[in-house]
């Protein structure tokens, strides 16, 4: 199984116990190193000295040629263990006198070095000492010395450093084992809540909280909207217990009508009405005067278009000409424009028994609580969409992008364990490591504060946005400096709104036009008043409001322009993370702080071109 794929128990565990071996092997080699070549400038000092005394010693002995003196002084080294030949040379390089006296001539070298000189053949240390007396060259010892003492020492290193790491690494398993779990638990029980919310779909389900650090945060953050969720979902519910009743009812009142239409006509709760061929009224209901400002008898006997002209523009006359001709006309959603409600309308042609049409009967239900309830539901059914699609991209969040620091920081402390002795790359890892958890914490304040808009409970007041970006221009004015940024704005209005989130907009938004640039930023802050037909192209916008156009333009490097609304989507990021930094929720929080205030924001931009980012935003929101 690839490390990447195993559990994070698993992955925790094998970082420390990875960690703790390296650094103790790399410890343990290292100083067997230093002292397999400390004690081999140790031998080479000792045979060295020892070869000075015994050539000092046997200068007389070669002055005066006596052989029986020069194996007398060569026979003290049985008290060395270690020196396994030795032999002086007369002043002429013949071998004067050995040691041990029965080694043969070809154990030593033929020819003597003159000068003191030791040096490492093998597994054997080597030298010639000079034997001199007042100056005068008498002769030269060779010494040869063996190095089993060194390789003890080193094995018995080896052997230490084998039980020193066993020891370690069973401490460090036992106590990796129980401390993981601090970190390992909590992250694994989140990611276990969302996976049975995923597939049993019960938003009932709560996560466990398990401390007050980020995950905890993560955790409340994740519970808030499992909250919302089953609230909404609850809503839905019963606005579909109250459509269905609403149906019904309307299916009994219809076939009551059909059945009953000539006793209770004037006791319909629907709008009943007459026309004979040439559209003049001829009856209406009761009910008609509970809707129209004229009385029934100000209206039987003339046309319709004399009394409601506006008739003919809304497509009710159209639909009078279409019974005329024959033809059962049936308007599932018409709106009256002088009453301002909505009617299910039908227009029934009126036979003879020759099947020629004389008038129309029209029956208008209406239907406003209907089309409301309808509008409400499918506003409440976006609203949970949207936060289905957020739960699934905080989902994705906690299985990915919270993981990628996490692996980050397992890859760079295996580097490091492997660097110990490399100053510059731990402190390199170290950076990395740090930079990947900054990151993580910096991610999940960031879906926090996404989190929050929705939830937010901030009271609406008037709002100065000039005195917003003028404190932005403080909190930006070593960024501005730094890269002689500019930014233009006329005298912006005062609106009503939250003071924090709007501050959070332009800060998002001005941020952003700084960071992505590669000259100077100019920023180009432009304030209009939208009129009606620029309002319409905007179907999420209010009728009843005055909007404010606000413009942030700028000379950054753009995006291409099928990116125009993808970039509005949390965790969406159109350059690498090399690059730029950041998260990928500036925008979407952008969006959603518009959105809590009943505007619409969007994006027009070409690559190198800059960019404009536009918010209407109402003065007055209710």
């Amino acid at each position: 199984m690839k490390l990447k794929d195993t559990p994070i128990q698993r992955k925790l565990m094998s970082v420390i116990l990875l960690t703790c071996a390296v650094s103790l092997s790399l410890m343990c080699i290292a100083y067997s190193i230093f002292e397999y070549y400390t004690y081999r400038q140790t031998v080479k000092t000792n045979v060295s000295t020892l070869a000075s005394v015994i050539a000092s010693n046997s200068s007389a002995a070669l002055a005066f040629l006596s052989n029986r003196d020069a194996h007398e002084i060569l026979n003290a080294l049985k008290a060395e263990e270690h020196i396994v030949a030795a032999c002086l040379y007369d002043k002429d390089g013949a071998v004067f006198a050995k040691y041990p006296v029965d080694s043969p001539s070809t154990l030593f070298p033929s020819v003597p070095v003159m000068e003191e000189k030791f040096w490492f053949e093998g597994i054997y240390l080597v030298g010639f000492q000079p034997v001199l007396q007042k100056n005068q060259h008498l002769g030269t010892l060779y010494i040869k010395s063996d190095l089993e003492a060194m390789y003890n020492q080193l094995r018995n290193y080896v052997l230490i450093a084998i039980m020193l790491i066993a020891g370690s690494m069973f401490v460090a398993y036992i106590l990796s084992k129980l401390l993981q779990k601090t970190i390992s638990e909590p992250i694994l029980s989140l990611e276990q809540t969302a996976r049975i919310i995923s597939q049993k779909r019960d938003y009932s389900v709560r996560a466990v909280k398990s401390g007050n650090d980020e995950v905890g945060s993560l955790t409340d953050a994740f519970n808030q909207m499992l909250a919302q969720i089953q609230l909404q979902n609850e809503e839905i519910t019963r606005f579909n217990q109250n459509l269905e009743q609403m149906v019904n009812e309307r299916t009994y009142d219809l076939q009551e009508q059909k059945n009953f239409v000539e006793t209770i006509i004037n006791s319909s709760v629907d709008l009943v009405t007459v026309f004979d061929r040439n559209l003049n009224y001829m009856m209406l209901n009761e009910r008609a005067d509970h809707y129209f400002d004229k009385k029934r008898e100000e209206v039987i006997g003339k046309n319709i278009l004399e009394i409601y002209p506006h008739t003919k523009e809304s497509g009710m006359y159209e639909d009078l000409l279409r019974a005329l001709s024959g033809e059962a006309v049936h308007n599932a959603r018409y709106k009256s424009k002088l009453l301002n409600r909505y009617f299910e309308n039908f227009y029934i042609p009126l036979k003879d028994k020759m099947g020629m049409t004389y008038g129309v009967l029209t029956i208008g239900h209406d239907i406003t609580n209907i089309i409301e309830a309808n509008e409400q539901l499918e506003s409440v059914n976006a609203e949970l969409l949207k936060s289905n699609r957020d739960l699934e991209q905080f989902a994705y969040v906690a299985s990915h992008d919270l993981q990628e620091p996490l692996r980050k920081i397992q890859t760079f402390t295996q580097l490091m364990g492997k660097n110990l002795d490399n100053e510059q790359k731990v402190l390199q890892y170290h950076e990395k490591i740090n930079q990947a958890a900054v990151r993580m914490q910096q991610l999940i304040q960031d879906v926090l504060n996404f989190s929050r808009i929705s939830n937010s409970d901030e009271a609406f007041i008037q709002t100065d946005l000039n005195r917003i970006i003028e404190t932005l221009k403080i909190d930006f004015e070593l960024l501005l400096k730094e890269k002689s940024a500019v930014i233009n704005h006329p005298v912006l209005p005062v609106i009503r709104g939250i003071p924090l989130q709007l501050s959070q907009l332009f800060s998002n938004l001005i941020s952003n036009s700084l960071k992505y640039t590669v000259n100077k930023p100019v920023i180009n802050i432009s304030v209009t008043y939208p009129s009606r037909e620029e309002l319409l192209q905007h179907p999420k916008l209010n009728e009843s409001y005055r909007y404010v156009k606000i413009e942030f333009k700028d000379n950054g490097i753009g995006f291409e322009s099928q990116f125009n609304e993808k970039i509005f989507k949390i965790f969406q990021r159109l350059h690498g993370k090399q690059t730029y930094s950041g998260t990928g929720i500036g925008l979407a929080l952008c969006k959603k702080i518009v959105e809590n205030h009943q505007g619409v924001i969007y994006a027009v931009s070409e690559p190198e071109k800059g960019s404009v980012f536009t918010v209407f935003l109402p003065e007055n929101i209710s």
